[in-house]
């Protein structure tokens, strides 16, 4: 699993939007956003991908874990 630090996530827009982008219907994926605390965790999804998918869709994710 990774968990990631996305500062420039502000509201539950950006929550749907990231949890649509990073599933993109593979039922395999687990995602879970922490609003308040600014972050992503990804399950069966590797590092590198979601920190791609997060970048296309205009946001900046660190790799926290």
């Amino acid at each position: 699993m990774g968990i990631f630090k996305v500062e420039d996530m502000t509201c539950g827009h950006c929550e749907k939007a990231i949890r649509a982008e990073i599933s993109k219907g593979d039922p395999k994926v687990k995602v879970n956003v922490d609003l308040k605390k600014k972050t992503v965790a990804v399950e069966n999804l590797s590092n590198d991908r979601v920190i791609f998918l997060l970048k296309e869709i205009g946001y900046t994710p660190e790799l926290v874990v």
